[in-house]
């Protein structure tokens, strides 16, 4: 199983060095590292990956779909933060680092398609982190491209206009309006799901 997950990763090899500034040995090597503490995950679409009020212990590198990060307002609503697509890992660094000490997660990870993955433990990569200078060299440009990327969504979302926001949107993330729900675009942009089909609707 280890090794469909290392093919599985060469797949990604070439956008994933050019998104997070690595080389190509970097990139060998933490697939090599993490392959022995894998798991294959096949869900449907509305699964679950991490829910927000329990510990999180694992996160999941995807291989195909889109699972969609999130939490829970203080209102109770389901507020979208992002979108984690081929490639990318999903899990946040404060609710991964506070499940060390059994403190319970804030954000929330769902398929938003049907998604196939790998689930990583945690735990076992935090000490390979500790023991192996590289792993730590990988974790700081995953953790720089996590801010690039919250930097990203705080642009989009700092236009006045839905139509502006909707605009930097598909200009940030060519194509994945398509893959993704008109609920759960609504959401991250700051809209009515209504007002989403309406501006849809406007040539």
């Amino acid at each position: 199983m280890p090794h469909a997950y290392q093919l599985q990763r060469e797949q990604h090899r070439a956008t994933t060095v050019q998104r997070l500034g690595i080389g190509v040995a970097l990139y060998d090597r933490y697939t090599e590292l993490s392959a022995p503490h894998v798991t294959p995950v096949h869900v449907r679409k509305g699964t679950m990956l991490q829910e927000a009020g329990a510990r999180a212990t694992h996160y999941y590198w995807i291989s195909s779909g889109v699972a969609r990060r999130g939490h829970i307002s203080v209102a109770g609503e389901d507020l979208t933060l992002g979108f984690i697509t081929e490639g990318e890992n999903t899990g946040s660094h404060s609710d991964m680092m506070g499940g060390l000490q059994g403190e319970p997660a804030l954000e929330f990870f769902v398929a938003e398609t049907a998604v196939e993955a790998w689930r990583i433990d945690w735990m076992a990569m935090q000490r390979h982190k500790a023991e192996h200078g590289f792993v730590h060299e990988y974790y700081l440009k995953i953790i720089e491209c996590s801010i690039r990327r919250y930097a990203a969504n705080l642009q989009i979302r700092s236009h006045n206009s839905a139509e502006a926001r909707l605009e930097a949107f598909r200009s940030q993330f060519p194509g994945l309006e398509q893959r993704i729900t008109q609920r759960a675009l609504a959401s991250y942009l700051g809209i009515t799901t209504q007002y989403m089909s309406r501006l849809r609707k406007t040539p």
